[in-house]
């Protein structure tokens, strides 16, 4: 006897697991936004690993998928998550200009340490 499950056809098993996996990733953006509300920058390696693992996953089931089925997905559901995807870039490029400029600071108190004088303001040391 065949079960009627072993007939469904791969895209009726792959829009639930598109789902499933733009959810967990969904997911993933918003703690890591609050992560990056909240300054505490030390946690989002965790959150990069993430990322990638739910882009992976994205990417494998997307294969199962021509344009015309992902209509199946829903526009406003990606719509949603690019939103969201667009205030973490922010935050992430905010957090990166933030780095650079305090690593500036430090290379030129660095610089300066290190400056015996000879070439000091003005010329005269």
């Amino acid at each position: 006897m065949i079960h009627r499950s072993s007939l469904a056809s791969p895209l009726a098993k792959s829009i639930p697991a598109l789902q499933d996996a733009l959810d967990r990733m969904e997911a993933t953006i918003e703690q890591e936004t609050s992560v990056l509300h909240e300054n505490r920058v030390a946690e989002l390696a965790d959150f990069n690993h993430r990322k990638h693992q739910g882009l992976l996953e994205i990417n494998r089931i997307l294969r199962h998928f021509d344009a015309a089925e992902l209509a199946g997905v829903g526009r406003a559901r990606v719509l949603r998550l690019v939103g969201k995807l667009e205030e973490n870039q922010a935050l992430l490029a905010r957090s990166l200009k933030a780095v650079d400029e305090i690593a500036g600071l430090l290379m030129r108190a660095i610089e300066a340490a290190e400056s015996d004088g000879t070439y000091g303001r003005g010329g005269i040391p």
